[in-house]
């Protein structure tokens, strides 16, 4: 499977959405049948999208988990992330998260001040994991510097407002890096890492930012 294939079946992944064969030709503009065929069967194969004889139907994750297909195949990130928007990285952190037992609230808002915290994640323990998914293709390292900071004051403001939390982690979830990194201690997290990460971040607790109740 080429990694452009599964760039031009980006746009046709329209959540709900159900479509012939031809119509999924026509919006990928992949007109040979035996190569459009051969995309099918590498989506159904990795459990992306739902075939039937006569239909086509993705869901509002799919988009997200072929582009990851196609990252993690070497494809350009810039010929990626002009189909993704940020609630597409969303939809994947409140997935990631309700896989692993989290509850999952979307788009907190907080006010005096005002603040947004885009995915917030709690286990049964209180513990907690502060997303802020940033649609970025590139950036400096002043630029992260300064998006880490602010989501470490959002997840003190969060703690502040919700006591039942016993520690809240700020996490920056983004499209454009190779692995894992830490600006100030706040996780500078890859979507195709993020399932990774979950599953060992209370492991290394001490090398990462957590608000706790004794800071507050």
């Amino acid at each position: 499977m080429h990694p452009h294939l599964l760039v031009k079946v980006l746009p046709a992944m329209e959540p709900e959405t159900s479509m012939t064969f031809s119509e999924f030709q026509s919006v990928t503009e992949i007109f040979s049948g035996s190569v459009a065929r051969g995309v099918i069967n590498f989506l159904e194969a990795n459990g992306i999208g739902s075939f039937s004889k006569n239909t086509i139907k993705f869901s509002g994750t799919d988009r997200i988990f072929a582009a990851l297909a196609a990252l993690q195949m070497s494809c350009e990130i810039e010929q990626i992330s002009k189909y993704l928007s940020w609630k597409d990285f969303e939809k994947l952190a409140s997935e990631v998260l309700r896989s692993f037992g989290y509850r999952t609230r979307t788009n907190v808002r907080l006010s005096n001040p005002r603040i947004e915290i885009d995915v917030v994640g709690t286990s049964a323990d209180g513990f907690t994991l502060a997303v802020d998914c940033k649609h970025w293709k590139r950036s400096n390292l002043s630029s992260i510097s300064n998006f880490s900071q602010k989501q470490a004051v959002r997840s003190e403001r969060l703690l502040k407002h919700d006591m039942t939390l016993s520690g809240v982690v700020p996490i920056v979830l983004t499209l454009h890096a190779e692995s894992v990194s830490f600006v100030g201690k706040v996780p500078i997290v890859p979507i195709h890492k993020f399932r990774s990460f979950i599953m060992d971040v209370k492991s290394f607790l001490h090398d990462i930012y957590l608000a706790t109740p004794t800071d507050s």
